[in-house]
């Protein structure tokens, strides 16, 4: 896991600390509740059942490649994806992409060191239950539940961040974009009402859950991929309204 002190780490410069103080304003309280998890035909994951989930804060938008490189240069951090950099889709203002579930942790660690804030990965119900604004029964998450206009699943994978329109909770590219990792470990659904469930250590499998932007799919990955990589959504735990 990567570690950092604060005696190690450079001074930021105005600009860049704007962009870090940019972070906390795009927070949107998720009102906690009750909804039906499962049942979206994936091998280890079909069973339904009821989760119950406290209140909690998510980012609106993804973390760009801006921010995660703000992160790297100031913690002196090898730069993710160097051979990469001369796509189109991998402008400051695009989805990060190319670190590991190691390197994406860290990150809201230390983003969460500087705004004073306990940031961290969203578990798999917290994910889910944002992007389908507080368990709605949807199809995919966008504003209207579908995906419309002619375009395929990955509609956002090559657009900047908050290029479309955010589903009804406020969040955007939970459908579209780049898959997103989450805090838990893969572990096959119980049938029992689950009260804010997290799975911080293996079971049975030892990859960690990502959302593709194929629908609501759950897949898994290797906690060291650095193929299905885009970074996730941020979460702000226990914040008052």
């Amino acid at each position: 896991m990567l570690v950092q002190s604060c005696n190690s780490q450079k001074k930021a410069t105005p600009e860049q600390e704007q962009i870090i103080e940019d972070a906390k304003v795009n927070f949107v309280f998720v009102e906690g509740g009750t909804f039906t998890m499962g049942n979206n035909d994936y091998h280890y994951t079909t069973l339904e059942h009821q989760v119950t989930l406290d209140c909690y804060s998510i980012s609106k938008y993804e973390t760009t490649l801006k921010e995660f490189d703000l992160y790297t240069e100031l913690n002196n951090l090898e730069l993710v994806y160097p051979n990469y950099r001369n796509q189109e889709d991998m402008g400051p203002d695009y989805g990060a992409i190319g670190m590991n579930w190691y390197q994406a942790q860290s990150y809201c660690q230390w983003l969460g060191e500087q705004l004073n804030l306990p940031i961290d990965l969203p578990t798999e119900a917290q994910w889910e239950y944002a992007a389908r604004s507080r368990g709605l029964e949807v199809e995919h998450a966008t504003d209207s539940g579908l995906l419309e206009g002619g375009v395929d699943d990955n509609y956002a994978a090559d657009k900047p961040v908050g290029s479309y329109e955010p589903n009804p909770l406020g969040l955007y590219d939970m459908s579209g974009g780049r898959p997103e990792w989450t805090n838990d470990w893969l572990v096959g659904y119980s049938k029992d009402t689950l009260v804010n469930p997290r799975y911080d250590t293996i079971h049975n499998y030892e990859e960690k859950i990502v959302y593709d932007s194929d629908k609501l799919l759950m897949k898994y990955c290797e906690i060291n991929s650095k193929f299905v990589l885009k970074y996730l959504n941020l979460i702000q735990k226990k914040i008052s309204r």
